[in-house]
């Protein structure tokens, strides 16, 4: 659809109070990136290549966003089997591929290979927000991790509050498939739409915060379970380099050394 390349894309974004000092670190980050599966409706010959690894009938949706939830990218359609490295491959390829500007990069979970446009945490190290209750870092990594994590959940809010508003990406719907994955992206762009137009409109802002609350009690158990299960998938389309693994150990310890003079002033 033309509509998506209006809607779809970057946006420099300015951020305040406690949402810029989750960002700070994070110069050359124009937002973060991840998959999602929604449910479809498929014919029975097409139910294998749609059954997810939990058994459910998806598309295997790959989406970023930025800081300020609205989505960049959004490549909708492929078969709830299809691996997320697969996923990744095709949108940085494609005739429609993800544009990654010069010396920008998004923030990805560990199931990413950290390499160059895409930084991702350590991992065997404390990551997800619901981990660090009553803990504070002790460690590099760890202060890392826990910044990566408080930015990156940006995408999970993304979704969140993508598929509170439009009960169609919840549950199958009885279109053909194709119609389907217009339906998705369609909901996607109009989620921009509304994001842009929340600034003057208080109605939707206030509905917007309403959506986020929910989302953000749900972030927190869905986190919960995807460390009790270890869920984690290696997703090997990005090569890592010396040069990017150089780059997140100095971030990491710089911030390290920022928090540990801070605290001795505090």
């Amino acid at each position: 659809m033309k509509v998506s390349k209006d809607y779809l894309n970057f946006q420099p974004c300015t951020l305040k109070g406690a949402k810029a000092n989750k960002w700070r670190w994070f110069e050359r980050c124009i937002g973060a990136l991840d998959r999602t599966h929604i449910p479809v409706t498929v014919s029975p010959d097409e139910r294998p290549r749609y059954c997810n690894r939990k058994g459910d009938v998806s598309t295997n949706v790959l989406a970023a966003c930025g800081p300020d939830l609205r989505f960049i990218y959004v490549l909708p359609g492929w078969e709830g089997s299809a691996g997320d490295s697969q996923v990744l491959r095709d949108a940085l390829h494609r005739q429609n591929k993800l544009e990654i500007p010069t010396g920008k990069y998004f923030l990805v979970d560990a199931g990413y290979t950290n390499g160059p446009r895409f930084l991702a945490p350590y991992r065997g190290t404390r990551y997800h927000l619901n981990e660090w209750i009553g803990n504070t870092p002790q460690s590099y990594k760890e202060l890392f991790n826990l910044g990566h994590a408080s930015a990156r959940n940006a995408i999970e809010r993304s979704f969140g509050i993508l598929k509170k508003r439009w009960s169609i990406l919840r549950t199958p719907s009885f279109f053909d498939i194709k119609t389907q994955i217009r339906i998705i992206n369609a909901c996607f762009v109009l989620h921009n739409f509304i994001r842009d137009e929340q600034q003057t409109d208080q109605l939707l802002e206030v509905q917007d915060l309403e959506f986020l609350s929910v989302v953000d009690e749900e972030l927190v158990h869905q986190s919960r379970e995807e460390v009790q299960n270890n869920v984690i998938d290696d997703i090997t389309t990005i090569q890592a380099t010396e040069e990017w693994t150089r780059f997140r150990d100095a971030l990491a310890m710089n911030m390290f050394a920022n928090y540990q003079v801070r605290r001795n002033f505090a």
